[in-house]
């Protein structure tokens, strides 16, 4: 015999409500309301110990439940950590290949410069090469 059942039955034997009531006769006595009933219940032994079970294997559950949150927050956490590194070392990345570019610029600038004023040197020592024939 199934426990529900038993405690089904048990909790029909307990009240004397009618099978039927008919709204027509007037009948004014309401309903126990389902606090009520619950009160009058006797549950059996069987019924007690099915549903410390079910709350046993559902506090595993959720025990299991909390550990696999606690991991996949772990994982949650490490991974917006990368996410937050990788993000700091590309702004990091960009700023070093800005300095790069501008110290490339400044080099050819600096390159520019020495190659005039090599060739400045060259047509100086020139001009006193020719200064010094006219001597």
């Amino acid at each position: 015999m199934d426990v529900r059942y038993q405690s089904a039955a048990s909790f029909d034997s307990s009240f004397k409500c009618p099978a039927d009531p008919a709204p027509e006769r007037g009948d004014s006595t309401p309903l126990p309301s389902i606090n009520e009933r619950l009160a009058f219940l006797r549950p059996s032994r069987e019924l007690l110990e099915y549903y410390r079970k079910k709350i046993a294997e559902f506090d595993e559950e959720h025990e299991d439940l909390v550990e696999r949150l606690e991991k996949y927050k772990s994982t949650y956490e490490d991974q917006h950590k990368l996410q937050w590194d990788l993000r700091q070392r590309e702004e990091e990345l960009a700023e070093l290949q800005t300095a790069l570019s501008d110290m490339q610029v400044y080099l050819f600038q600096e390159r520019e410069l020495v190659l005039r004023l090599y060739s400045e040197n060259d047509r100086l020592k020139i001009r006193e090469l020719e200064d010094r024939k006219k001597i």
